[in-house]
C-alpha cells in the first residue's frame, strides 16, 4: 500500500501550462546591485546586452500575489513568517526547527504519515511554490524578450532625501538605469499534478496580472507597471489514453499538450468550484 501511495504521489499524472506576454506599461528595472555601464545602478543584462526578466523575479512576484489573494479563497498563506501570519508552515525556518522531531517521527512511520504531516504543516501557498519538505508543483521560466528593439536602456537621475528637512541631501546625487515602457516578454508557467486549490490560486493570480500589477525595483516611484496578455492554456491528462499517447510520442514541446480552451472560462470555473467546496467545508 505504501509503495502504491508513493508512486501516486511522485508520478506525473497531469500538467497544466500557461503562456502569456508580460508587457511593461511603464519604465522598469531589475537591478544587479552593481554599477551599470553608464550609471551608478545598472539593470540586469544577458550576454548579448539585452535586458533580462529572470524566472526568480517572476516567481517571487507570483508568490506575493498568491499570498495576498489566498485568504479570499479560504486558503492558508504563511508569508514565510509564522509569527506574522499565524499559520504554521515548514517554510518558516525557526518554526520548522521546532517541529523536526515530529517530522522525523512521521518519516519513520511511513509514507502515509509523512504525506499527512506535510499537508498539515505546509500552507496552501507553499504546497504550490515549494517548501523544505516538498518540491514545488509550479515552475516559472525566464522571460523571453519578444521585441528587442523596444528594450532601450535609459538613465534617470536620483537624489537622496534628507528626511528631517525634506530636501535633497548635499553631494548625494546618483543615477540609475531603467528599461523603456513597451518591453514585452513571453513567460511560461508549468503546473504539475495540480489540486483544485492550486488551480484556483493560480487562476486568481492570472486575473490579477491581466488587470495590472507592478514588478521590479523602484515601483513606489511609478516604475514596473505591467499587465499580462495573450494568455493561452494547454495541458495533458495522462490517465486519458489519447492524451497520453500524444504526450509520449510527439517530439516538439508545443505538440505534446492539448488546448484547454479560453483561460478565463477555465479558471473562473475552478475558482467558483473551489469557493463552493471550501465554504461548505467551513
Amino acid at each position: 500500500m505504501a509503495t502504491s501511495t508513493m508512486a501516486q504521489q511522485f508520478r506525473l499524472r497531469s500538467r497544466l501550462q500557461v503562456r502569456g506576454h508580460l508587457v511593461f506599461d511603464t519604465g522598469w528595472r531589475i537591478g544587479t546591485g552593481r554599477e551599470g555601464q553608464t550609471s551608478d545602478l545598472g539593470v540586469l543584462l544577458d550576454a548579448a546586452g539585452q535586458p533580462m526578466l529572470p524566472g526568480s523575479s517572476i516567481k517571487g512576484k507570483l508568490r506575493s500575489t498568491c499570498e495576498a489573494l489566498a485568504p479570499a479563497l479560504n486558503l492558508r498563506a504563511c508569508l514565510l513568517n509564522v509569527e506574522a501570519s499565524g499559520v504554521g508552515c515548514a517554510s518558516d525556518v525557526r518554526w520548522y526547527s521546532r517541529q523536526r522531531e515530529s517530522y522525523r517521527q512521521a518519516l519513520e512511520a511511513g509514507i502515509e504519515e509523512r504525506l499527512a504531516w506535510i499537508r498539515k504543516n505546509t500552507c496552501d501557498v507553499c504546497q504550490l511554490f515549494g517548501s523544505p519538505v516538498q518540491a514545488a508543483r509550479l515552475r516559472c521560466s525566464d522571460g523571453t524578450l519578444v521585441n528587442p528593439g523596444a528594450a532601450v536602456v535609459r538613465v534617470r537621475d536620483g537624489v537622496v532625501l534628507d528626511r528631517d528637512s525634506h530636501t535633497a541631501a548635499d553631494v548625494l546625487k546618483y543615477d540609475y538605469e531603467t528599461v523603456a515602457a513597451g518591453t514585452r516578454f513571453e513567460i511560461v508557467f508549468d503546473l504539475d499534478n495540480p489540486t483544485p486549490a492550486d488551480e484556483a490560486l493560480l487562476g486568481a493570480a492570472l486575473f490579477e496580472w491581466a488587470s495590472g500589477s507592478s514588478l521590479g525595483g523602484f515601483t513606489s516611484r511609478g516604475l514596473g507597471r505591467f499587465h499580462l496578455e495573450n494568455i493561452t492554456l494547454r495541458g495533458v491528462d495522462l490517465d486519458n489514453p489519447q492524451e497520453r499517447l500524444r504526450y509520449l510520442t510527439r517530439p516538439r514541446p508545443e505538440d505534446k499538450l492539448n488546448d484547454r480552451g479560453d483561460w478565463q472560462t477555465y479558471f473562473q470555473r475552478r475558482i467558483e468550484n473551489h469557493l463552493q467546496t471550501s465554504t461548505r467545508g467551513n
